[in-house]
């Protein structure tokens, strides 16, 4: 008798991508359509769209089942669209991905080889980064702090494009930009069979970056700080 297939979730935060989700949702349907060996659902959360973008994924989502649409009432962040996501589905693993088209849907292959090898998280480091040299010198210095604090050596702790086993992440008590820490509260939980692999970082060609460089600059300590000290309060424990 053949094992049950894992069911892998892609989640897909979006705010006003309409133009890119035109070329993403098709690229990652043929991808998903070579991997036999996994089940997945494809999860877009529209977070406060005012563009064409949730019309096209509805019109979309008719000629698949395996396409769901999720809705916040205004922009409200990933950190909320990713709650909104855990409050109404289950599965094993989930892939989060960004709308931009930064992140090559190719890599969802190796991603799934992780997974049929039951590694508890995997995350990707950005190469040939499109970012500015504030941004690749803050994340440098983010990830180095990070490997201080969770005496965990890994090359990257900020990945656009990364996949979590669903039982090291509560839903409960996930506020602010609580999402950029999935891999440290993953970590804090018992994950220990880890990786990260390396992928092309390609320039966005739609819209606008939704980076604000003097908030990153001013108030990504404070906010890490925040959530280290709530971390260890034991708030994320499952």
């Amino acid at each position: 008798m053949n094992k049950p297939r894992k069911l892998i979730d892609i989640v897909i935060p979006f705010n006003n991508e309409y133009l890119n989700l035109q070329i993403l949702l098709p690229k990652v349907l043929k991808i998903i359509k070579k991997i036999k060996y996994l089940r997945f659902r494809i999860i877009l959360i529209n977070d406060g769209s005012t563009d064409e973008g949730p019309k096209y994924v509805i019109r979309f989502k008719k000629k698949y089942k395996n396409i769901f649409i999720l809705n916040n009432d205004k922009n409200k962040g990933q950190t909320v669209s990713y709650k909104n996501y855990f409050n109404k589905f289950k599965s094993q693993y989930f892939i989060r991905m960004d709308a931009d088209n930064q992140d090559d849907p190719i890599n969802l292959i190796k991603i799934s080889n992780y997974i049929l090898k039951d590694y508890d998280f995997v995350l990707t480091e950005r190469k040939l980064r499109k970012h500015s040299t504030y941004m690749i010198l803050l994340t440098f210095l983010y990830n180095k702090l990070i490997a201080l604090l969770v005496r965990k050596k890994l090359n990257n702790y900020s990945s656009s494009l990364a996949c979590f086993k669903r039982k090291y992440i509560p839903k409960r008590n996930l506020k602010y930009n609580d999402h950029r820490y999935f891999p440290i509260i993953s970590l804090d939980n018992g994950a220990k069979k880890v990786t990260v692999f390396s992928v092309i970082h390609k320039k966005r060609i739609h819209g606008i970056t939704k980076y604000n460089m003097f908030k990153k600059i001013f108030f990504a300590l404070p906010e890490f700080l925040f959530f280290y000290y709530r971390l260890k309060m034991g708030i994320f424990k499952r």
